[in-house]
């Protein structure tokens, strides 16, 4: 496997996943133990594609953006930018509704038999009234 082949068909599948709520292609890309290690939670498969489909829902997404950084053998580094504009509070997120989101995260991914079974993502977000 080229491991910058899988990120980029990974990022794809995320791209799509994201701006249309349907995480249903996505999934499969993942292993059933997949965890996501961020700044402030830890989510199984499970919540990290519902934390997806939650953004979808509660507003519209501006900017969504993936650019490869490097990979070797079973690790690859994405840049991830997104741009959000929630008409609602993101659940597991208060005090989101009404503001403007511009987030810029650094996500490692690790991939254990074609398929990813962890990331690691640490960045920023900033907030202001829309």
């Amino acid at each position: 496997m080229d491991i910058k082949d899988f990120a980029d068909k990974y990022a794809k599948a995320w791209h799509k996943a994201a701006l249309s709520g349907n995480t249903d292609e996505f999934e499969p890309m993942h292993d059933p133990s997949f965890v996501s290690h961020d700044l402030f939670i830890e989510a199984p498969l499970k919540g990290y594609l519902q934390h997806l489909r939650d953004i979808k829902k509660s507003g519209e997404i501006k900017k969504f953006e993936l650019r490869y950084l490097v990979g070797d053998t079973s690790l690859f580094l994405l840049d991830f930018k997104a741009l959000y504009h929630f008409k609602e509070n993101v659940p597991g997120k208060p005090d989101t509704k009404g503001k403007e989101v511009a987030a810029h995260y650094r996500c490692l991914f690790h991939v254990k038999n074609g398929k990813v079974d962890e990331l690691w993502s640490a960045g920023t977000a900033s907030e202001k009234a829309l």
